[in-house]
């Protein structure tokens, strides 16, 4: 990865880029002071740990990332694409094909069961689904027996699981069906330190067998060791 913040040599060996953004800059609303961020580049395969202060922008930029909020200036390319030279439905369907978004309130779908939140993003995707390691109810029972969702969870409701199982839910929603690049907002948050290192651990072994490229966001510091790069935003406004 290169940013004005880290600009060491770059040793992966997947040499095509995940992400490329260059002059973002962001406001919430017309006339109101703009939100600008580092330029840098994160190749496939690698991972950048984001940190920053409360209002420094961590959430927006991955939201931008995602394609879910527009940029007022700079460009965006991830795995390849312009991101915004799409159209909003095109975008939609670039991150369900070959994103897997942890979002900070999880944004599961309440009214379905474990089972089917961690198997949705294979019923939006053909590509995801066709990606799963041998079927898609078998690696979604893996990815919650490997982040321990008990058996007797899956066919719950999300909404009737603690802040902390539904949160693996989300990971395991993100992992499944080896998208090419992971978008990780604080997805730790509400883990105690067993599951949260039961999920770094299985978050970037997942990674390294797919050279899946991961943005993780955390305010916790002690968790930057485990990836290539970080990167600091520090809420510059223009």
């Amino acid at each position: 990865m290169t940013s004005k913040t880290d600009s060491g040599s770059n040793s992966s060996p997947f040499p095509e880029t995940a992400i490329e953004a260059h002059g973002l800059g962001f406001s919430w609303h017309p006339g109101q002071e703009t939100l600008s961020f580092p330029d840098f580049t994160l190749n496939r395969g690698e991972h950048l740990f984001l940190h920053g202060p409360s209002g420094s922008g961590k959430s927006t930029l991955l939201s931008l990332l995602a394609g879910m909020l527009r940029p007022g200036n700079g460009t965006i390319r991830v795995l390849g694409t312009d991101l915004y030279q799409l159209g909003a439905g095109a975008r939609d369907q670039f991150r369900a094909d070959h994103m897997g978004v942890i979002f900070q309130q999880f944004n599961l779908v309440p009214y379905l069961t474990t089972l089917a939140n961690v198997t949705l993003p294979c019923h939006l995707s053909a590509l995801r689904r066709d990606n799963a390691e041998l079927t898609v109810a078998d690696e979604a029972a893996g990815l919650l027996r490997a982040l321990a969702i008990p058996e007797d969870h899956w066919q719950r409701k999300v909404t009737k699981l603690s802040i902390g199982q539904q949160q693996r839910i989300a990971a395991a929603r993100a992992l499944i069906g080896a998208p090419g690049l992971i978008l990780a907002d604080e997805p730790t948050s509400a883990l105690d330190t067993d599951n949260r290192d039961r999920f770094l651990e299985l978050l970037l072994s997942l990674a390294h067998r797919h050279k899946t490229s991961v943005l993780f966001v955390s305010h916790d510091r002690s968790l930057a060791s485990h990836f290539h790069h970080q990167l600091e935003l520090r809420g510059s406004r223009g």
